[in-house]
Order: C-alpha cells, then sequence, then structure tokens
C-alpha cells in the first residue's frame, strides 16, 4: 500500500471529494487527522474510518484561523510523532462578479480557499522537515487559470493557490518538501456551501451544461479526482515538484 504508517494531514474532508480522499488514504494503510467545520459529517467520516481500523484524529474549526492550523498540526505531532502528507482541500464558492460579491463574502473566500492552504502549510513544513521531508497537495480548479464566470471571489482564490503550491516547491525542494496542485474542471455536485441551496432541478441543469462544455461529454468523479491527489501525495511522484494536474476532461484544452 502507498501509503502504509503515513501520517495525513487533511483539511476539508467531512463531505464530497475530501471525504473520498481522506477514504482513499486510508484504504492504503495511511492514519490521518482530519480537520474541517461541519461537526456532525467530520465524527461521522471518523467513526466510519476508525470501524475499519484506521488511527485517525479529529479537528472542528475554521480553517483560516491560525490557531486551528496550530492544533491540527500539534495533534499529528502529539498523536503521530510525525507529519508525512499535507492535503489542503478546504474551500467554498459563492456566486457573484465582482461588483456583486460583498466585501465580507470576498474576504471569507480568500480566508477559507487561500489563507487555510498558506496556514497550514507554513504550520506543517517545520514538523515536515523534522521527520525528513513531506509531500504538500493542494486542491486548486481549472478557474485557477481560467477565470469563472459570476465566481470571481473564488476564481481569484484559486489562482492564489496555485502561486502559492509553486513557491512552496521553490523555497523548501532543497529541505525534502514537494508541493502540487490538482485542478479539477466540473464535478458531480456544487461545492458544499453552494449545494446546499442547490435544488434537483438545478443540479441536473449542471450536469446538462457539463454535458456540453466538456468534450468527454461529462463530469468527472470523486473517485478520479481523488486518485490524482494520491499519486502526487505518493513516492509514484517523486519528481514532481510545483505542478498542476488539469482534470477536465478536455475543458481547458
Amino acid at each position: 500500500m502507498r501509503f502504509q504508517d503515513k501520517i495525513v494531514l487533511a483539511t476539508g474532508v467531512a463531505t464530497g471529494l475530501g471525504r473520498i480522499t481522506a477514504e482513499l488514504f486510508a484504504r492504503e494503510g495511511a492514519k490521518l487527522v482530519v480537520v474541517d467545520y461541519n461537526e456532525a459529517a467530520l465524527g461521522a467520516l471518523v467513526e466510519s474510518l476508525r470501524e475499519k481500523g484506521t488511527a485517525v484524529a479529529a479537528v472542528v474549526g475554521d480553517v483560516s484561523l491560525p490557531e486551528v492550523a496550530e492544533q491540527a498540526v500539534a495533534r499529528a505531532e502529539a498523536k503521530f510523532g510525525r507529519l508525512d502528507i499535507l492535503l489542503n482541500n478546504a474551500g467554498i464558492n459563492p456566486v457573484g462578479n465582482i461588483v456583486d460579491t460583498p466585501v465580507d463574502v470576498w474576504d471569507r473566500t480568500i480566508a477559507v480557499n487561500l489563507r487555510s492552504a498558506f496556514l497550514f502549510s507554513s504550520k506543517s513544513i517545520p514538523l515536515m522537515e523534522r521527520g525528513g521531508g513531506g509531500t504538500i497537495v493542494t486542491t486548486a480548479s481549472i478557474a485557477s487559470f481560467k477565470a469563472s464566470t459570476a465566481e470571481a471571489a473564488y476564481s481569484v482564490s484559486k489562482a492564489g493557490l496555485l502561486q502559492l503550491t509553486k513557491v512552496i516547491a521553490k523555497d523548501f525542494a532543497a529541505r525534502g518538501i514537494r508541493a502540487n496542485a490538482v485542478c479539477p474542471g466540473f464535478l458531480p455536485t456544487y461545492m458544499a456551501d453552494r449545494k446546499q441551496g442547490a435544488s434537483e432541478e438545478q443540479q441536473a441543469m449542471r450536469r446538462k451544461r457539463a454535458a456540453e462544455l466538456v468534450p468527454m461529454g461529462r463530469e468527472g468523479t470523486y473517485e478520479e479526482i481523488a486518485d490524482i491527489i494520491a499519486f502526487l501525495a505518493s513516492e509514484q511522484s517523486s519528481y514532481m515538484n510545483g505542478a498542476a494536474i488539469t482534470a477536465d476532461g478536455a475543458q481547458t484544452v
């Protein structure tokens, strides 16, 4: 198994892509520290993982706060003694262009999507270094380099994640740290904050739109993206550093 006894810290894992990826890490032998604001859903994930024999610790909190990142890294060190892999997956996706977007929504999007990745990366790297190195994988988006209509704050935050990935890779490569990103296109549902207010009809319209815009004629699956994340986190990608893998069914080709 690729992650036998590896220690993984992952944010935004209570639902969706994050949950699928956490379950993949667990199946391949990882020990996990999982972080999310959704206490009930996170608790359900932890219970499920423990029932299957996975060693896991949970931190409930706002990923944009320094104290939450510090707590999560401290939990990894206290429980497992080191940290091998960080997955920056937490994110929100409000609707609006720069005129429509209130300042508080803009700031919150940047905080959850970009600031959290900075915080968790900056707090994780010293512990990784003490253990001989580590790998950071960040969930970006095709919106990182292709502006999305009426998703201004989201697009800007995701663009920032690509540059964050690159500066980490360049600054810490000699210290045994790798940083890479995955850039998905259409996935099965809206992100959790959008899905809450989306009807079945709206989600069906999204699937139809994906079929029209994506040359492969469909959305991607969480499992497909989780496989890429696992590849980037593993030694199979050992010479990749500062890279971004696009997974969008040729939408941006």
